[in-house]
């Protein structure tokens, strides 16, 4: 049962089509690892530790630098120099002190990927590399975890849902597929254009949490947005009968 502190902590929340009670209580016991601090990372675990996540993993090395802070809203000058994981789950904290945060400060890759996901109900893959977003892809696909993508560059962000029990393909069919921009350095990248990224991975995640595979969403379509234009694109991406890390494994 909802304590009468969580029905006034999440009452507008309740009030969704999708959530309500029993989607609370589910959003509640699910543990969700977000991989990349940065922009994406640092505000869609914001959100998640809000909505009541009950366990959130938090997982990058990386420290802050005074770069960060034109778009990574969650840190600031007092965070200069200290690792970014640390400092999320202190802010996390303030935020919900009712729910389980657990800080890994280290790169994800192909060796610590399982463990770090060995318990997850689904992944945010928050990074802005492409090599370690297809490791993230093929461990997901392995182990059969629901994995949220977001991206976002210059005034365009981009989202793909993989989950390999779905019609639809993967991280890996998309790269087959398409040309996909391997970081926001050398394009540089507005930060609300991040925020409109984080805010739809968020949704989707919560969505998910709240309904699992009753949930109204959208698996294996890759969406494209321009936040000048105000233009959006959706396509659906087929499973690649070439592709080395979804197709055996459907």
């Amino acid at each position: 049962m909802l304590t009468n502190q969580d029905i006034k902590r999440y009452s507008r929340q309740l009030l969704v089509n999708g959530i309500e009670e029993s989607g609370q209580h589910n959003i509640a016991n699910a543990h969700v690892v977000v991989i990349g601090l940065g922009g994406l990372g640092s505000l869609a675990a914001r959100y998640l530790a809000g909505a009541g996540v009950g366990r959130i993993t938090l997982v990058d090395g990386d420290i802050v630098d005074i770069s960060n802070l034109q778009r990574q809203v969650s840190y600031n000058e007092m965070h200069l120099g200290d690792l970014k994981a640390k400092v999320l789950s202190n802010e996390l904290h303030k935020v919900n002190p009712n729910i389980d945060i657990h800080a890994k400060c280290l790169y994800a890759d192909s060796n610590n990927l399982p463990s770090l996901m060995s318990t997850a109900n689904c992944i945010l893959d928050c990074t802005d590399n492409v090599a370690i977003r297809q490791q993230i892809n093929q461990a997901c696909v392995d182990a059969q975890i629901p994995l949220f993508i977001a991206a976002a560059s210059g005034d365009t962000w981009q989202a793909i849902n993989v989950a390999t029990n779905k019609e639809g393909g993967c991280y890996n069919c998309l790269v087959n597929s398409i040309q996909v921009q391997e970081n926001c350095i050398t394009q540089g990248v507005l930060g609300p254009v991040v925020g409109m990224a984080a805010c739809h991975q968020t949704t989707q995640t919560l969505l998910y949490l709240a309904r699992k595979d009753n949930a109204n969403l959208k698996w294996g379509h890759y969406l494209t947005a321009n936040a000048a234009t105000g233009e959006m694109h959706t396509f659906s991406l087929p499973r690649s009968t070439y592709c080395k890390v979804c197709y055996d494994n459907h």
